[in-house]
């Protein structure tokens, strides 16, 4: 029974180094040459900031203004995906990241977007402290349809505080490669084996600010001082969460689509993923890295849009990973497309 046993877990393993997506080297990233016409970014001690004409601006504040209405019409916003509460032993979270496979669903019109997110929170409700981190598909935010890197936060649920990016206050762009509000020159294509991964990593440092950082590139991209957060800053955060996430604005009864626009559960190769998904904890005294314990992960689905197949692989590749995603479509779920 136990060389049964024994040889199950090898043909699972093989199983799943097969259906690693392929690339030359992990650290095969986005490059500078890539999105900077002089190939190598910013001048040392300078930071890129986006030049911003009147309907730019225009466009920062009706986007921002509506952060309110995102976050309490809860009608408007889908999320599907994993979270997880700080419950004994675990008494807090210091960071979160992930592998973020890079899509770019088609979003049309004045106030929708859709995004793949890791974020970490402290709170409930008005009084909720969050930082959102990930990819985002945003015509209103950004005046095209690529998929850009973006952060969002807020230190009273999205009340009177807190905007995208370098929008308000709050986040301090670091990189001079790399702005907070990046396009991806490349994205991933439904049933290709190369697929386009992002590995971002929020957390929070000795002097309790929150850096965000992408490590396969060695890339600091920006930083929230510790003055911009209260709970966040001094009891760090006491929930994680990772998935995907849609915004339909009043009115419209038409969701955008969330990852890739389809969910084929088991299947990697057709649906958007998060892999190597880890949350930040002390252990034994010190804040180490570790992949979510099973027991505690809430999965969430939301109408059109569905989570699957979380559970961690232990092979050093996919490691805790799940998959997300859907069509959209109608605002109730016997509408919606598959």
């Amino acid at each position: 029974m136990q060389k049964q046993m024994t040889i199950a877990k090898k043909l699972e393993r093989q199983k799943l180094k097969a259906m690693e997506p392929k690339r030359e080297n992990e650290s095969d990233g986005f490059k500078a040459e890539e999105y900077w016409l002089n190939k190598e970014g910013c001048p040392v001690e300078t930071v890129p900031i986006r030049k911003m004409t009147k309907k730019q601006l225009q466009r920062d504040l009706d986007a921002s203004m509506s952060l309110g209405n995102q976050y309490f019409g809860y009608n408007w916003i889908d999320f599907a995906g994993i979270r997880i509460q700080a419950t004994p032993p675990i008494e807090r979270f210091y960071g979160v990241s992930a592998f973020l496979s890079i899509y770019n669903p088609q979003v049309e019109g004045n106030g929708p977007y859709s995004a793949a997110t890791i974020f970490i929170s402290n709170g409930k409700g008005q009084n909720v402290e969050e930082i959102q981190v990930g990819w985002i598909v945003h015509p209103s935010l950004n005046g095209d349809t690529r998929t850009h890197l973006y952060t969002k936060w807020t230190v009273d649920g999205y009340q009177k505080t807190g905007c995208y990016n370098t929008k308000c206050p709050g986040f301090i762009q670091l990189s001079r490669v790399i702005p907070i509000d990046y396009a991806f020159p490349r994205t991933s294509e439904i049933e290709s084996y190369y697929k386009e991964e992002v590995l971002l990593r929020l957390y929070q440092t000795e002097y309790f600010d929150y850096h965000l950082t992408m490590p396969v590139m060695n890339e600091e991209i920006g930083m929230w001082p510790y003055e911009v957060f209260d709970k966040l800053s001094a009891n760090a955060g006491d929930l994680v969460q990772y998935g995907g996430k849609v915004y339909t604005p009043g009115g419209q009864y038409i969701t955008p689509p969330m990852g890739n626009g389809k969910f084929r559960g088991g299947h990697w190769l057709l649906t958007s993923y998060m892999r190597k998904v880890l949350y930040e904890i002390e252990v034994d005294g010190i804040k180490q890295q570790v992949s979510p314990d099973e027991s505690k992960v809430e999965p969430r689905e939301s109408r059109c849009f569905y989570e699957g197949n979380h559970y961690n692989a232990n092979d050093g590749y996919w490691d805790y990973n799940f998959l997300f995603g859907g069509a959209g479509g109608g605002d109730q779920s016997e509408f919606c497309q598959y």
